[in-house]
């Protein structure tokens, strides 16, 4: 028996062909763009000592993975905050803004739980002498935002708040790293705020 091929066959068979083609290439594109694809090999093979077939899988050994990612750097700000005095101001919220956060102090959505979460993690707020610590992973930048606001009220003066751009150099660099996690960034100012 001859099976009878139509235009509604062929149709269907070029349409399966091109989804599966399609499919296919949505998913390697998105393992690609998550970082997924990765490989993983010994620590000699890596340095090019050794023949991986020639490794004994019987024994222990130190492995490293070599993997599709993006490279990140820590940044450090510390310092204090300042009236026009010189005299310290407790009670501001000092946060590194990481580059794929867009906000700024007159816009804060304190109802957001996601806002909330990204400043309860990074956020540090002034102690009596004015000082702060704040860190923020990133992709590496010449430059990152520093937002400062004033958080508690009325109590000690209410203060306006601004943003910072702070300009980070090679001389900023504490320690280097290889790979995709480059080290870490570190600055040390002092921020004068004016009073509302």
């Amino acid at each position: 028996m001859k099976k009878c091929v139509t235009k509604t066959n062929i149709y269907s068979y070029n349409m399966k062909i091109r989804f599966l083609k399609v499919k296919s290439w949505l998913l390697v594109t998105a393992m690609g763009a998550l970082g997924l694809s990765a490989c993983h090999s010994s620590k000699e093979v890596a340095q090019g000592g050794t023949d991986e077939s020639q490794i004994d899988d019987t024994k222990p050994r130190n492995e490293i993975a070599l993997m599709y990612g993006v490279p990140t750097m820590d940044y450090v700000v510390k310092g204090r905050v300042i009236d026009a005095k010189g005299n310290p101001v407790q009670g501001m919220q000092v946060v590194l803004l990481n580059s794929t956060i867009d906000i700024d102090p007159e816009h804060m959505m304190e109802d957001n739980k996601n806002v909330q979460s990204y400043l309860n993690e990074v956020a540090d707020t002034t102690n009596a002498q004015g000082e702060f610590r704040t860190t923020v992973k990133d992709v590496p930048l010449d430059t990152q935002r520093l937002m400062v606001r004033d958080v508690n009220g009325e109590k000690g003066g209410l203060f306006e708040s601004q943003m910072i751009e702070l300009r980070f150099t090679p001389e900023d660099q504490v320690n280097q790293r290889e790979g995709w996690y480059q080290g870490s960034r570190e600055k040390d100012v002092d921020i004068t705020v004016d009073e509302k």
